[in-house]
């Protein structure tokens, strides 16, 4: 073929076979969602979902749902008005039980009683008989109080531990006191003789030989414990790592003791763990606790006047029946228990009334972050609404008997050493099903650790 020929039939072709061959394009980036499966993304993303909504509207009792393997998740198939968010509710299950754990969670207070509806609604249609635990004022007058539409019977034998980290810092500092802040400033004394070192832990600074170390830690403290455990959630330290803060305590550079605090409504922290490993000196749980509530005193505090007021409506509120029942477990505790244990008393219903029918308690007022240890049990058993006879007798002698076998209520024993204040919580029931002894059993299948 001559080059004229050839010349010709190249003028001839069309356009795109003149231009230069492009690259072949590059392999797309494969990012760590897209390498999993659509449903595992889909749930992850709807657990992130759920731990989000916990840190902004939840309670101390809700954080335990983020541990999947043990608790289900609940919303409503049908919006409630109410909320700006289908409203959440985790729950544990053993047959014919649902056990709902803590206050539904919504974006406002008015969408309890519809939530509560429709949970109770979807629990019969899967025959189940529902119970909710751990639930607050508000939450027992919609379910138990007079005028509510439900009419369940509600009992307290639980109380939710509530601190201000001002009050923590200026008792270690305090001349004198009772036998419990001498224990509590001897200890604090131990460790430092003993050169514990406390410091919080930013996310970036984590090592794995770190990890490693809180771990086997973690392990240590759980193989020590004797006797029967009951809790509501197990000790996973890396659970939720984005809503949680982390301080160690170290001894010549090995960590003995860890706490972490996640974030829960209305600027809270809850205490999820604080716990000394077997090898730590002696007062290092106090001075864990009493460093963190140094670091985070003055967090939230705020000097202008429209912030405070809209902090003090997020406070914790006690309802009137609260109070009541704050003074009676005050009053049957003082019979229940020996002297030298039941000093604390005088504080445990600390609280101011106002003119609304209200009650907030007063370090909890004044701005600045509340800190929760979260639920405990109390001394006694308490009846509320719609309880009555021999069902307080029985169940007053079961909760008893559970309480000498689980020694559930040392938990609380340790927390008053901090002056915590003790807040009432309850546990609902329908009136006419009842709780009876397999429903406590199935509880404590539950709990049991």
């Amino acid at each position: 073929m001559t080059t004229g020929v050839l010349r010709s039939r190249l003028q001839n072709l069309p356009p795109m076979w003149l231009q230069p061959a492009l690259p072949p394009p590059p392999p797309p980036t494969l990012h760590r969602a897209n390498l999993l499966p659509p449903k595992a993304d889909k749930a992850t993303g709807e657990k992130a979902g759920i731990a989000e909504l916990i840190a902004q509207y939840g309670s101390s009792s809700a954080t335990s749902w983020l541990e999947f393997a043990r608790y289900k998740i609940w919303r409503p198939s049908v919006p409630i008005p109410q909320s700006s968010f289908p409203p959440i509710q985790g729950y544990l299950r053993s047959d014919p039980f649902v056990f709902a754990w803590g206050n539904p969670i919504v974006s406002d207070p008015a969408a309890l009683e519809a939530t509560c509806a429709a949970f109770i609604d979807w629990a019969k249609s899967q025959k189940l008989r529902p119970i909710w635990l751990c639930v607050d004022g508000r939450m027992e007058q919609v379910l138990g109080a007079e005028g509510s539409k439900f009419g369940w019977s509600t009992l307290s034998c639980i109380v939710e531990d509530f601190l201000d980290p001002r009050s923590v810092v200026e008792l270690a500092h305090s001349h004198g006191g009772g036998s419990e802040v001498k224990d509590f400033k001897k200890n604090l004394r131990r460790a430092e003789r003993e050169n514990v070192q406390v410091r919080e832990m930013q996310p970036d600074q984590w090592t794995d030989a770190m990890k490693r170390q809180v771990e086997e830690g973690i392990a240590g403290w759980k193989k020590s414990k004797t006797g029967i455990q009951i809790a509501s959630t197990s000790f996973q330290p890396w659970l939720d790592f984005e809503h949680r803060r982390y301080w160690v305590a170290e001894k010549d550079s090995t960590i003995v003791a860890i706490l972490v605090l996640t974030s829960i409504h209305h600027k809270q922290y809850q205490i999820k763990n604080a716990v000394s490993f077997p090898n730590a000196p002696r007062g290092t749980s106090e001075t864990i606790i009493y460093r963190a509530m140094s670091d985070i005193q003055d967090e939230g505090a705020s000097t202008d006047e429209s912030d405070r007021k809209s902090e003090d409506d997020g406070a914790y509120v006690w309802t009137k029946r609260d109070i009541e029942v704050a003074h009676k477990l005050k009053e049957d505790s003082s019979h229940s228990r020996s002297q030298s244990i039941d000093s604390h008393d005088s504080d445990s219903s600390h609280q101011s009334s106002s003119s609304s029918g209200k009650s907030t308690p007063s370090s909890l007022r004044q701005g600045g972050v509340a800190v929760t240890f979260g639920i405990t049990a109390s001394d006694t058993l308490t009846p509320v609404d719609n309880l009555s006879g021999w069902k307080i007798t029985w169940l007053s002698k079961t909760y008893n008997k559970v309480v000498g076998l689980t020694g559930l209520t040392r938990r609380g024993d340790f927390r008053n050493k901090f002056h915590s204040q003790h807040i009432p919580m309850y546990v609902c029931y329908p009136a006419d099903d009842g709780f009876g002894l397999d429903g406590v059993n199935k509880l404590i299948k539950c709990l049991r650790q």
